[in-house]
C-alpha cells in the first residue's frame, strides 16, 4: 500500500460506509487486534483536524480492543470481499479468528502500531482522539424501538486520520 496526501482521497464517502461497509480493525502490539464489519460512521473536521468516526456496540469483542488501544483503521475493501465482510459482521473475534476464516490478512505497522487489511482498495488508519456513549434518554423513540430493544448501546470514538493509504496492485 502507498500513503496518499489525504486531500487526494476523491471517494463518496457516504456511499463507501454505507455499502461498502469497511472493515475496523482495532488494536496495536499489546493488545492483538479484531476486525469487524461497519456501516455507522461519517467525515469531518473536529478541533481542526481531519477525523472520521464510527459507532461501536459496547457488546462488540472490538470495543474492549478499542478501550485497550486507540488504533482504529477503516479498509475499504472491493465487493469481490463481500462474503468476507458479512462474517466480519456477523461473528465475535472472541470465538474465532475471522481472517482465518475468510483468508483476509492483518499487516502491522510498527511506526503506526496498529493493524490494517492490505487487501483493501484503500485504507484510512486512525487515532482515538475520543469516545461518546450514547444515552437512550437522548434518543427519539421510534429510534430506540428499532435499534435499542435490548439495551446495546453503541459509543461513538471520533478518530484523527493520521493517513491515508491505496493499493495500487
Amino acid at each position: 500500500m502507498i500513503r496518499k496526501n489525504l486531500n487526494e482521497l476523491n471517494v463518496n464517502v457516504f456511499n463507501d460506509i454505507a455499502n461498502k461497509k469497511p472493515i475496523l480493525v482495532s488494536g496495536n502490539y499489546e493488545t492483538g487486534y479484531n476486525g469487524m464489519t461497519v456501516s455507522w460512521g461519517g467525515f469531518g473536521v473536529l478541533w481542526n483536524t481531519n477525523v472520521f468516526y464510527v459507532f461501536v456496540r459496547k457488546s462488540r469483542y472490538s470495543h474492549e480492543i478499542i478501550d485497550k488501544s486507540d488504533r482504529i483503521t477503516l479498509s475499504f475493501l472491493s465487493d469481490k470481499y463481500n462474503d468476507a465482510k458479512k462474517i466480519f459482521g456477523t461473528l465475535s473475534g472472541r470465538d474465532i479468528d475471522k481472517f482465518n476464516k475468510t483468508g483476509l490478512h492483518h499487516t502491522y505497522e510498527v511506526d503506526y502500531d496498529g493493524y490494517y487489511i492490505p487487501e483493501a482498495d484503500y485504507v484510512l488508519r486512525g487515532k482515538v482522539l475520543a469516545s461518546f456513549d450514547l444515552h437512550k434518554k437522548d434518543i427519539p423513540q421510534d429510534i430506540k424501538d428499532k435499534f435499542y430493544k435490548d439495551d446495546d448501546i453503541h459509543t461513538m470514538y471520533v478518530c484523527k486520520i493520521i493517513d491515508y493509504l491505496v493499493n495500487e496492485d
